[in-house]
């Protein structure tokens, strides 16, 4: 693994004038795959849920840094995203053939027709909450009646936190829900009491509080509250798929190879994801990482490959979206997903 690919900021510079040049001449990402400019990789973007300022897709960064994604034959270009659920209808429109996205948002999107699936699911256990000072005395859902949450409106943690309320016998208008469209709004929102909790990931923003404020956080897991739902996944245009069937191969053997160097060296791996993203503090990284492994696998894939889902964990997401969120289901489980591209 001697090929060290460009960092991240040259990527994503890569990345926009490539698409650019797409919009200008009439071709999308669904149309061809791209080709670098000396013509050996093929260029591949991946629009994340979210921006980069979080360590819990650390397999992407570690790849294209330890030169796995260029060994594979691809020169990988993340994109900043804004939410699941937009990055969901990029992925739908063919603006962006790849997208990592929220597999509870994917399965309302099949249920309105998008064409999409995903292909991979990186995050198997969900790490949803609702975060809170310790201080605040809550320690179960029944707590949280009559509190202020914030919330990001349309991204995947606010279309399923109505589902937890459900579970629980509780009613949207039990809590008072505000909108606030700055993740870093919501945080500081309880932190200056404007806000009682706000919904995140324990993996990602509760340790990124208590190093940025000083401040003890506790945290309500959705898991533990009825709703252990499939989380993050490699989601795709079906119909770049169809036309791309070894590129999209090549990326999720790279993904595999990439998610498995994380797990057996965390330590480069925050290396790696800081040299991507040089602004990121890199024990937090580590911290982050650290929390993102466990999520890889549910009990029914241990000991399965990276990326491979199960059939019943799908069965179980389905159920919990469908009694609790309205979700239409689907004629065939295959209709959200496929394990065909991993090998």
């Amino acid at each position: 693994m001697n090929k060290k690919p460009a960092r991240l900021a040259s990527l994503v510079l890569a990345g926009s004038a490539a698409l650019a040049l797409a919009a200008c001449s009439g071709t999308t990402p669904a149309d061809s795959p791209a080709t670098s400019g000396s013509g050996e990789l093929d260029v591949l973007p991946i629009r994340l849920n979210w921006t980069f300022e979080a360590a819990d897709h650390p397999w992407f960064f570690a790849g294209m840094e330890e030169g796995i994604y260029a060994e594979h034959g691809i020169e990988l270009q993340p994109q900043e995203g804004t939410g699941s659920a937009s990055t969901l209808q990029l992925v739908a429109s063919g603006s962006d053939p790849v997208g990592l996205v929220d597999s509870g948002t994917m399965m309302g999107g099949v249920s309105k027709g998008l064409p999409v699936q995903a292909v991979c699911v990186l995050a198997q256990r969900n790490p949803m909450s609702a975060i809170f000072p310790a201080s605040a005395g809550i320690t179960g859902i029944d707590d949280l009646k009559g509190k202020t949450i914030a919330v990001t409106p349309g991204d995947s943690l606010s279309q399923i936190f109505p589902a937890v309320l459900a579970a629980n016998d509780l009613q949207d208008s039990d809590v008072n829900m505000v909108g606030l469209a700055d993740p870093a709004a919501k945080q500081s929102s309880v932190l200056t009491g404007a806000s009682d909790a706000f919904l995140g990931y324990y993996t990602l923003q509760l340790p990124a509080i208590e190093q940025s404020s000083g401040e003890k956080m506790d945290y309500l897991a959705f898991s533990d509250l009825g709703v252990d739902t499939l989380s993050m996944g490699i989601v795709v245009n079906k119909d770049w798929a169809a036309e791309n069937e070894d590129l999209l191969t090549r990326f999720i053997a790279a993904t595999q190879e990439s998610a498995q160097f994380v797990v057996d060296n965390p330590e480069k791996a925050a290396d790696d994801f800081v040299a991507g993203v040089p602004s990121f503090d890199r024990e937090l990284a580590l911290t982050q990482i650290t929390a993102a492994v466990p999520l890889l696998h549910t009990e029914a894939t241990e000991g399965s490959p990276i990326c491979q889902s199960d059939e019943g964990d799908w069965a179980a997401t389905e159920d919990i979206l469908s009694t609790y969120a309205g979700l239409s289901p689907a004629d065939s489980l295959d209709a959200y997903y496929t394990n065909d591209y991993i090998k």
